[in-house]
Formats: structure tokens, C-alpha cells, sequence
């Protein structure tokens, strides 16, 4: 896990990427050395020691000597991906998963992207000819922003380094699952389900065999990883397959004992012996203004529930690093698949067809709303935070659902995430009923910071210190960001101090939905554009 920087075919490249390094110092705790092997080409990397901690240095070459390759992620199947290389003739330096993915690259070239278990956001310099490749993985776990100016690029894992350390040109983050070189963007071979394949029923013994190996290979063999943990049903599974071959395995809860997810958190600590440990709200201060601030300069956003949640992951993330851990797990992802949101328990329970419009749109904005809020968050504490809910087995499975095994109807309402409650059935004695009935409650919420969506105190904030005259001209000034609210605006108007937001045309993409029409339209209101 890293931030990288890499310049090709620009001027002054090497002068680039130290300005675009220095700002990425948070991501890691060693800056490899800048390596410039062509003319006007620079590449250096921020590293965050994990795999191979010693010898994994960027930029990694091949075994052929032709790759030179910067990469952020974890390549989660690379000892099994080591083997199929190493039948094929291929040595190796390191253990590290950054070599076998640029002697993957080298000898079955893009071919190699379809074949990764991982997050991963890399460019790898073919140093013959000069060509690159730069991809990023197919759900956009993990960052990656270009701005071209004629034949040149600058590569960089955030957005601000680009904007100060580049005087012009527009920030484009490179789309998930998408590969660029010199003369192309298009999208590669990845384990995302095809749409026109048969549905099928679910299998509580399926889901749990491959839900348990999914966390299993984002355990680091050789350090100890903490849990992300709210008490609610996602992140509880996480727990518990973690504990199955780690019961010493830490929890992180947000909140105080009268947080409204505590009685559900405690409940499975006090039944299994988890090691629960609470985070509170003493470092948030008095000043709303400045921790504001302090949130949109970290997340680089001004959508409100991602904000509202990023103090929420930053506060868990600075704990969990200041008690010296380096990688975490999180539930993040089994809303998106599973129904567990209003909009997609609504869909689904529709139709098969509506259910799956809406959850291709909630997984399209994944990686520049609740992914950006996880990669920005933990990785400014120099915190990996890996998801096994992401992980292709599951996402495969998962899309390939009947509408009817994802969503119950229940005292004539839809209720999601029905194959994630049918696992806590096989574990009675560990998994507690109470949490398998919940309802879904944002992190935000759970943990006392919000009361409701609508009831927040940054929220009442923003409608106490900004007038509705102030409002409308900052509609005006922002037009085309489409702002609807005062606490958009608030947002927005301080992100715009720190970066001139009109080079970043994506923050125009609204983090909105579209319906089919569908039953009980009227609960779809507040998530309509």
C-alpha cells in the first residue's frame, strides 16, 4: 500500500514528482528513491512497508529487466500467482506481491489484470519502447489521477498533490477496471459478473466458505490486524471469520456506551470474549469549523454523507495507528451487494431488473464516494484497510443472486441482506439474533455523531452560518456543481479554498441515483435526482 507519483514524456519530470511525493508523505512510512530511467520519465513511490517489507523498493522491475512498475494496492493471490510464473521460467528477487505483478505484466501483459485478486492502482514503464500501462482495479478500491498535456502525462494517488504540484491542466481519475496507455482507454477482462448470465439461488454453505476464505487472505501472515467493528451485520462477520484463526483479534468501535450501536457491539463481545475497544469523540474539539476543514482537505470531497462519514473512519483510522498497527478490516461493500441499503431493498424487492440497475449505479459510484472516504481516511494514518467483501468470489456471487434470496419480505416490508443474515443461523452460539434482525444504520449514526440524515450538527451548522442570501450566490458561483443544500455548499466552498475545484470535472458527477419506477416510490423521494 502506498501513494505513487510518475511523470512520462514531461518536462522537468523529475522536479514533478518530488513536489507530487511530498504530498503524499501520510501514505506511507518510507520514500523510495526517485528513479528517472528515460528522458523526461520520473517514478518514485510513498511506501507503506507490509509484504516484503524490506526488499519490496520501488520502482520494481521484472524478471526480464523490460518492466519497471510503481504500484499502490495488495495483490492478494500473488503466492499462488508466484507459482504459475515461476512454472513458466520466471525468477524472483523478493517476496513481495510488487514483483510478481510486474513479471505478471511482462510476460502475459494486460492479460495479467484479469487474473488479480487485489486492490491495486499502478503505471508500469515498458523501458524498450517507452510505452506504458496504467490500470486501475475494477471496483476503484484504490486511487489513481492523471492530467495530460499533449503526449505527457502526471500520474498521482491524490488529487491535491496534482493540483499544487501541476500549474494547469484538468484531474482525471483514472475509471475502475479501466487500462490507459499513450493512445487508449478501455476497459479490461475483470471478475465483475456478466449481467446476461443466469441467476441463481442462495447457498448459506457457499456464502460462508467463501466469505471466510475472503478474510482469511487479507489477513497479513505476519502481523496482527485489527477489525473495523460497529456491532452491525457486516462488519461482525468480519469478525467473526477473523477470530476463527485469530481469536485475539482487536475491535475498533466508534462511540460510548450510549452510542446506538454500542448494545449490539457489546452483546458479541460479551458472548465470544472480543477484544472490543471504544474510540471516542474527545480529539473532534470545539471548533466545528476547523474539524470541518481538517475533513475536506483530508477526504477531497464535499458530498455530506461522505464527509459526515470520513470523521467517522479517520477517527477509528488515527486510533488504530497510534496503537501501532499498519493494516485493518472493514465491512465495506456488503451494502452495495446484498441490498443493504433503502433504495436497492426497494428495487430488488420490484423486480430482478431494477434491483439490478440500481446496484450497477451504487457500485459505479463506489470509488469516488464511500472507496475515496476508506482510501483517504486510513491511509492518512499510514492504515491499509482491506475489504474482503470485495473480493471476486463474493462480488461475483453476490451479483448473481435471485432478487428473491437477497431481499424478504418481512410484516409487509422488504428487508436486505438476507443471505448475509442466513450465515449467522450456521453460528447461533457465536452470532447474535439481535444483530442478525438489525436494520441497516449508517457508521455516522451508530456511533452518536448523527441523529438522522437530516439531523446532524454539521449540518445545523451550515444552516446557522451561511445565510440564504450567502446560498444563492454560491449557487450561482458553483452552478454547475448542482448544490442543493447549505451544507453542500459549506463544503464545497471550503474545498475550493484548498484546490481550485474547477480543474476536477468528476466532482461534477453528482453522488446521485436514477429509479426505474418502482413499488413504494414515495420512500425513493429523498434518493431521486
Amino acid at each position: 500500500m502506498c501513494g505513487i507519483a510518475v511523470a512520462i514524456d514531461w518536462d522537468g519530470a523529475e522536479a514533478t514528482v518530488r513536489r507530487l511525493i511530498s504530498g503524499l508523505s501520510h501514505r506511507g512510512d518510507v520514500t523510495d528513491p526517485l528513479v528517472s530511467p528515460r528522458p523526461n520519465v520520473a517514478m518514485c513511490t510513498r511506501r507503506l512497508r507490509i509484504v516484503d517489507a524490506e526488499h519490496a523498493i520501488q520502482p520494481m522491475l521484472s524478471y526480464d529487466g523490460r518492466i519497471l512498475l510503481s504500484f499502490n494496492g495488495e495483490v492478494y493471490n500473488h503466492a499462488e500467482l508466484r507459482q504459475e510464473l515461476e512454472a513458466c521460467g520466471v525468477g524472483f528477487r523478493t517476496e513481495s506481491d510488487t514483483e510478481v505483478l510486474a513479471s505478471a505484466l511482462s510476460l502475459w501483459g494486460p492479460g495479467a489484470l484479469g487474473r488479480i485478486n487485489g486492490m491495486f492502482a499502478f503505471v508500469a514503464l515498458d523501458l524498450s519502447s517507452g510505452d506504458f500501462l496504467a490500470a486501475r482495479d475494477p471496483l476503484g478500491v484504490k486511487p489513481l489521477y492523471v492530467i495530460q498535456s499533449g503526449s505527457g502525462f502526471v500520474f498521482c494517488s491524490e488529487m491535491r498533490p496534482l493540483l499544487s504540484g501541476v500549474e494547469a491542466g484538468y484531474v482525471f481519475p483514472l475509471p475502475p477496471g479501466h487500462l490507459l496507455t499513450r493512445t487508449r482507454l478501455t476497459e479490461f477482462k475483470s471478475f465483475v459478473a456478466d449481467p446476461d448470465r443466469a441467476t441463481f439461488d442462495h447457498d448459506p454453505a457457499v456464502l460462508d466458505r467463501l466469505l471466510s476464505a475472503a478474510v482469511q487472505a487479507r489477513i497479513p501472515p505476519d502481523m496482527p490486524c485489527p477489525v473495523l467493528f460497529s456491532g452491525g451485520i457486516d462488519s461482525t462477520l468480519i469478525a467473526h471469520y477473523a477470530r476463527q484463526t485469530r481469536p485475539d483479534t482487536p475491535a475498533y468501535f466508534l462511540g460510548g456506551a450510549d452510542a446506538p450501536d454500542y448494545s449490539y457491539a457489546a452483546c458479541y463481545a460479551a458472548r465470544t470474549g472480543l477484544d472490543l475497544r471504544c474510540v471516542g469523540f474527545d480529539d473532534v474539539g470545539d471548533n466545528t469549523d476547523a474539524c470541518i476543514t481538517e475533513i475536506i482537505e483530508l477526504v477531497e470531497t464535499f458530498e455530506p454523507d461522505v464527509v459526515r462519514g470520513s470523521l467517522c473512519t479517520a477517527l477509528l483510522s488515527r486510533r488504530i495507528h497510534r496503537d501501532g498497527y499498519k493494516v485493518a478490516l472493514c465491512g465495506e461493500g456488503a451494502d452495495e451487494l446484498f441490498a443493504g441499503y433503502v433504495p436497492l431493498e426497494l428495487a430488488f424487492d420490484d423486480s430482478q431488473w431494477a434491483g439490478a440497475i440500481v446496484r450497477d449505479q451504487h457500485l459505479a459510484l463506489m470509488h469516488n464516494n464511500n472507496l475515496q472516504r476508506v482510501d483517504r481516511c486510513s491511509m492518512h494514518y499510514q492504515l491499509e484497510l482491506r475489504e474482503p467483501f470485495l473480493d471476486p468470489s463474493i462480488v461475483a456471487y453476490a451479483t448473481g443472486l435471485k432478487s428473491s434470496s437477497l431481499v424478504r419480505t418481512i410484516n409487509g416490508e422488504a428487508w436486505g441482506k438476507a443471505p448475509l443474515r442466513s450465515l449467522y443461523d450456521l453460528y447461533p452460539d457465536q452470532l447474535p439474533d439481535m444483530i442478525r434482525d438489525r436494520r441497516k444504520v449508517p457508521g455516522n449514526e451508530g456511533s452518536g455523531f448523527d441523529v438522522g440524515p437530516n439531523d446532524s450538527p454539521w449540518r445545523t451548522h451550515a444552516e446557522q452560518t451561511i445565510s440564504d442570501a450567502q446560498f444563492i450566490d454560491g449557487k450561482r458561483l458553483f452552478e454547475s456543481f448542482d448544490l442543493r443544500t447549505k451544507e453542500e455548499f459549506l463544503y464545497l466552498s471550503k474545498l475550493a479554498e484548498l484546490v481550485d475545484v474547477s480543474r476536477i470535472p468528476h466532482l461534477k458527477i453528482r453522488a446521485r441515483l436514477r429509479f426505474p419506477t418502482v413499488k413504494n416510490m414515495e420512500r425513493l423521494s429523498q434518493y431521486i435526482l
